[in-house]
């Protein structure tokens, strides 16, 4: 077996092994959480409408300590209806996330 083809047969391993470990499913949903937990740190200083959405997301990014554990770690320590909850609110989040971001700043001189 040549070196390339050892190459990719390891490759290949570490990702059936990662798969045989996890349900693939279940570690997007993660990683979806994460992005939305650093987009909503990074976006705590709009000023957003109050909504359901809203509220979901600040009430989960709240309990998130950043300097004790990564998105990812803390997403992982979510209860399911937290994870599912956080997901759901997500793109009305994310939505009124950016209308705010595209407002002038009224009070920019």
């Amino acid at each position: 077996m040549s070196n390339s083809n050892n190459a990719a047969a390891q490759g290949l391993e570490r990702i059936l092994a990662e798969l045989a470990d996890s349900c693939p499913v279940e570690r997007a949903r993660l990683e979806a959480a994460a992005r939305i937990l650093t987009a909503a740190r990074r976006a705590a200083g709009l000023h957003l409408p109050s909504s359901d959405a809203s509220r979901a997301v600040a009430e989960i990014l709240r309990h998130w300590d950043a300097e004790a554990v990564t998105a990812l770690e803390y997403a992982e320590t979510l209860p399911e209806a937290a994870l599912d909850r956080l997901l759901r609110a997500a793109p009305a989040w994310a939505a009124a996330a950016r209308r705010a971001l595209a407002k002038p700043d009224r009070h920019a001189a």
